[in-house]
């Protein structure tokens, strides 16, 4: 499933022992190459809004310090990342995972799981061998 694989990069790019700043910078790097992959399917308005959506709908939740807005730019990337940069890394790690998760579930509605999987693959570089069997069958 695609929650899986964002469990899986979270894992693998914030590790236990890695600090805020790194584990803020590599959500951010998730975050941007998959509004790289959201692009070439939707277009850079489009893209750029769904990311603003999650952010959004995940204020409540998380505890944005960031302020809200209809897009994502480069600032609002910056801010992002030091928005979850101050916080501990635990913490860190929980609001990125929130904040992509959030994300896959609405481009999941939108677009359909295998879409939405293979995008993820091809945004986080991991080949189609890297499927569990359970996703596989999904």
């Amino acid at each position: 499933m695609p929650s899986e694989i964002v469990k899986r990069v979270i894992s693998q790019c914030a590790g236990d022992g890695v600090p805020s700043a790194e584990v803020a910078k590599s959500i951010i790097g998730a975050l941007k190459s998959l509004h790289a992959e959201l692009t070439i399917v939707v277009g850079v308005q489009a893209a750029s809004s769904l990311i603003a959506h999650a952010v959004h709908r995940t204020r409540d939740a998380i505890g944005w310090t960031i302020a809200p807005s209809a897009v994502i730019t480069e600032k609002t990337l910056d801010a992002l990342r030091e928005d979850l940069a101050a916080r501990p890394p635990a913490g860190c790690r929980s609001a990125g995972q929130i904040l992509l998760l959030t994300l896959v579930d609405h481009l999941i509605s939108l677009i359909g799981q295998p879409l939405t999987r293979r995008m993820l693959h091809s945004a986080w570089n991991m080949p189609d061998a890297a499927l569990t069997s359970h996703e596989s069958l999904q």
